[in-house]
Parts: structure tokens; C-alpha cells; sequence
């Protein structure tokens, strides 16, 4: 278990200097930063490094939520992805912790809000989808993501993130973003495959005076 503390600057404010100083009074010592100069691209490779390396049991520590991400359904999808995979969340200001007994009252909180974004995110889209046809429209190597990273591309597209803006948050290519994409699609899809039934023939015995065995189609 460890303490792996993230720092975002905005581009109103100065240094990272006062959320690195509460992070080491909290007793954190492994601390990632971004520092941004434009709150129209607000790029976080320190953020990916830091999901990169935080594991199962560890906690990410950040001065408030909104360091997180530059919206609350982007800041809610990231704390319950890594509730998922049992990371925990300490804000200093908020006083929230994702951790623990008490963590999981937060979560199933957090779990509904996200849920009901995805949905309305979903309706949205398809409205889009559909005003679109009406109109006639269709719509050097980066490293590899993490696989915690793939699951926030699929979470950030759910919330209509474009390949551009998903790239300039995890710090690489837009490359890497549509092998993320596509990798994903096919992770659905075989989940997909796997949900449908199979179909079972058995034989059935024949009467004494018909033909042979008959199929039948337990389908």
C-alpha cells in the first residue's frame, strides 16, 4: 500500500509549490504534476504516468477533486474506474476518501451519478447520430497505453470526447487513441459473442416402423 500523490496547476495560478507542500504534510512523498497555459487544452501526461504505476491497494492523494479532470462527469468516471480496480481517492479539501468501508458509500454514490451521465450521454449521441444521416453525413510509435488508460479512452469518448482532446489528456498520439478505440470495440465485441446462446441438436430415437434419427432443435 502507498500514497502517490498528483499536482495540476491551472492556468491562473502560479506554481505547483502549495499542492506539493499539503501533499508532503499528508505524509505523501512520490508526487506527479501537470502544469497547464491554456485551460482550452488541458493536456495530463503526469496524471497517466501516475496511473501507469499506481496499483490495486495504493491510494492517489490530490489536493481537491477538481485536480482530477476539467469536468465533474470526467472527475466522477475517473473515481469510480479506479475504485474498480481498487485504487483509492484522498482529497485534502473535500475530506473525501474512496478507500476503505466508508469508501464504499462513496463509491455506490459516485457509481449512480456515472451512470446516469452514460446514459444521457448516450441519448445525446444518438440524437446526433440521427440529425447527421438526416443531413447526409456518416461519420514514431507512441507507447502503449496502460490498460487503466484504455478504460478512461473509452470513458472520455462515452462522454463525447473528441480523438484530439482524448490525446492531449493522456500525453500521446492520436494513433494511440484509435488502436485504444479499436481494441476496446473488439474487447466488446467477442463479450458480446460470448453472451449468445448456442444452439443444441440432440437426436431423438425413431419410431419402430419410421426413418432414422430425426433432429430436433432444442433452440
Amino acid at each position: 500500500m502507498a500514497d502517490v500523490g498528483y499536482v495540476w496547476v491551472g492556468p491562473l495560478e502560479h506554481s505547483s509549490e502549495y499542492q506539493r507542500d499539503l501533499l508532503k504534510h499528508a505524509g505523501v512523498t512520490r508526487i506527479y504534476a501537470d502544469i497547464s497555459s491554456n485551460s482550452a487544452t488541458q493536456a495530463r501526461p503526469g496524471l497517466t504516468a501516475a496511473l501507469d504505476e499506481i496499483s490495486a491497494d495504493d491510494t492517489l492523494v490530490i489536493w481537491r477533486l477538481d485536480r482530477l479532470a476539467a469536468t465533474l462527469p470526467q472527475v466522477l468516471s475517473l473515481l469510480e474506474l479506479l475504485g474498480n480496480r481498487g485504487v483509492g481517492v484522498r482529497s485534502l479539501v473535500e475530506k473525501v476518501e474512496t478507500s476503505g468501508e466508508d469508501g464504499r458509500a462513496v463509491l455506490a454514490v459516485v457509481h449512480a451519478f456515472t451512470e446516469l451521465e452514460r446514459t444521457l450521454t448516450r441519448e445525446r449521441t444518438m440524437v446526433g447520430v440521427y440529425a447527421a444521416r438526416a443531413r447526409g453525413r456518416v461519420g514514431g510509435r507512441p507507447r502503449a497505453l496502460s490498460a487503466t488508460n484504455i478504460e478512461r479512452v473509452a470513458m472520455l469518448r462515452d462522454q463525447g470526447a473528441s480523438v484530439r482532446e482524448i490525446a492531449e489528456q493522456l500525453g500521446t498520439s492520436r494513433a494511440t487513441i484509435y488502436r485504444a478505440i479499436e481494441e476496446q470495440n473488439q474487447i466488446d465485441a467477442e463479450s458480446e459473442a460470448e453472451k449468445k446462446p448456442i444452439r443444441a441438436i440432440r437426436f431423438v430415437a425413431p419410431a419402430p416402423d419410421g426413418p432414422g434419427p430425426q433432429p430436433l432443435d432444442e433452440g
